[in-house]
Formats: C-alpha cells, structure tokens, sequence
C-alpha cells in the first residue's frame, strides 16, 4: 500500500518543489493551498502524512492539528508542521499543539526520508 501524503503551503515554490520530490520517490500526493482546502482533502482520503505549512495558519496551531485529525476519522495522519523559523519556542509550541514534527525550511531529503519511514509503510 502506498503512503498517501497531503502537502498543505501557500508557497508554492515549496509545494512545487516537495510535490515533485515526493511523488518521484514513489508516494502519493495531494496538495492544498489553503486550510480549508486541506481540510477538504483530508475528509475525502485520510492521509498518512500531512506536511502543513504553519504560514498557513490563521488560528493557533492547536486548531489545525484537532481538525486534522478530526476529518481524519480512525486514520490518524503522521502530522508535521512546515516552518521558516527554527527557535526552540517555535519547535515547542507547534509539538506542544500536537504535531508529531517540526521541519524548518528547506526540508533536507535524508531528514524528511527518515521522518517519512516512521509511518511504517
């Protein structure tokens, strides 16, 4: 079984660019360009892994995460907050929201490899 993946940015340069690295690595992708549209995705198919860029985000990061997984149903996604910023605060407060991870811009292929090898598929 493939590991369906959501990428949720509005930079699209990042979409663009993690899309392309994702799906030639063999996964399957859906992006979104907004949280709402997130949100719709991941109703329609439960994701294994939601990659969601915080610049994104309108409420509090806890928001996104309940959401998410709420939309989710029973299939709940490996979340993973996209940041431009790296302060420890930043790291805390998106963990302590309830995602799993906190990736700094840009993402390096063998950190987002070993993040993506812990959904066990």
């Amino acid at each position: 079984m493939e590991t369906r993946i959501l990428i949720a940015d509005n930079d699209e340069k990042s979409l663009d660019g993690l899309s392309t690295l994702l799906t030639d690595l063999g996964y399957s992708v859906s992006l979104a360009r907004t949280l709402e549209e997130a949100f719709d995705l991941a109703a329609r198919g439960a994701p294994d892994v939601a990659i969601v860029a915080l610049s994104l985000a309108h409420d509090a990061p806890g928001t996104i995460v309940r959401r998410l997984r709420a939309v989710s149903g029973e299939r709940t996604p490996l979340l993973i907050a996209l940041a431009g910023w790296g302060e420890s605060r930043h790291r805390d407060e998106a963990l302590a929201a309830g995602f799993d991870v906190h990736l700094v811009r840009p993402v390096g292929l063998d950190q987002l490899m070993f993040i993506l090898s812990m959904t066990g598929q």
